[in-house]
């Protein structure tokens, strides 16, 4: 009679929710970045670069608020408020596109350059050409146990989820 009377009460473990994947599937905040800087049309047709500048209210990222605070961990660190994550898109990887990310100590001419509204400095660059496969995505900063690491995330020019590594990814076509 009491372990029934237990039942109604408490479900076994398989027929509860999975409260734990909620938790993980919840995105941290994140904010629209301010664009400092685009490239100028002129320096692009100069250098001959194959691509078409996005309008500045195009030209948009979104930088989660924990991605902007490692940002700035970074630049205190460097002692260098100048002192990026650049994001490029290069082609490679199982599923045709990857991503690279490097700290960079200054902006090139084809940069656009990127920061988090309200946590500063916060800066990202990306190049015009990777810009254009990148615009209108989220960088997140992820601490797991196996290390942490910048990711692109809700990439609106991907194809699926892509690799199970969060680099590579297919282009939609």
């Amino acid at each position: 009679m009491f372990r029934s009377a237990l039942r109604r009460v408490h479900p076994p473990l398989y027929a509860r929710p999975l409260t734990r994947h909620a938790a993980m599937s919840t995105r941290p905040p994140a904010q629209p970045t301010v664009l400092l800087f685009s490239p100028s049309p002129e320096y692009i047709e100069q250098e001959e670069i194959d691509v078409e500048l996005l309008p500045a209210q195009q030209a948009q990222m979104v930088v989660t608020d924990r991605a902007a605070e490692q940002l700035r961990s970074i630049s205190a660190r460097e002692a260098d408020p100048n002192a990026a994550l650049r994001i490029a898109v290069e082609s490679g990887g199982c599923h045709g596109y990857q991503y690279k990310m490097e700290l960079a100590k200054s902006r090139a001419l084809d940069d656009y350059q990127f920061s988090h509204p309200t946590v500063q400095p916060s800066n990202i660059l990306v190049d015009a050409v990777s810009l254009s496969l990148l615009h209108g995505s989220t960088l997140d900063f992820a601490t797991e146990l196996i290390g942490s690491s910048f990711r692109v995330l809700d990439n609106p020019h991907a194809k699926g989820s892509g690799c199970g590594c969060g680099v590579s990814w297919e282009l939609k076509t």
